[in-house]
């Protein structure tokens, strides 16, 4: 990741680690990442098999006034599993209700 421009946001950095990883490791399944602007939710996403996907995904927050970081994995058919991270992620940013 050397010589590279600085990055923008969480985001960024994740997708710089994901290159140099497939870059350098050349994994026969190569692993992806995904996001949104300024970072509060970051996805490093690992398609296992045909139609399924691991997902481990992490969501900056603020809890009892601290900041702090929520991870939890995600694994199964898709797109199944990536509506279920993205609902999971929802609830922990307060956009949607819990439960």
């Amino acid at each position: 990741m050397a010589g590279q421009a600085p990055q923008k946001d969480a985001m960024d950095v994740l997708q710089a680690w994901v290159d140099d990883y497939n870059g350098r490791a050349r994994p026969a399944i190569p692993l992806g990442s995904a996001g949104e602007a300024g970072g509060a939710q970051l996805r490093l996403k690992y398609n296992t098999a045909e139609g399924e996907i691991a997902i481990l995904h992490l969501v900056a927050v603020s809890r009892n006034g601290r900041p702090a970081i929520v991870v939890r994995r995600f694994d199964g058919p898709m797109p199944e599993t990536a509506v279920q991270a993205g609902m999971w992620a929802s609830t922990e940013l307060g956009r949607r209700p819990a439960g």
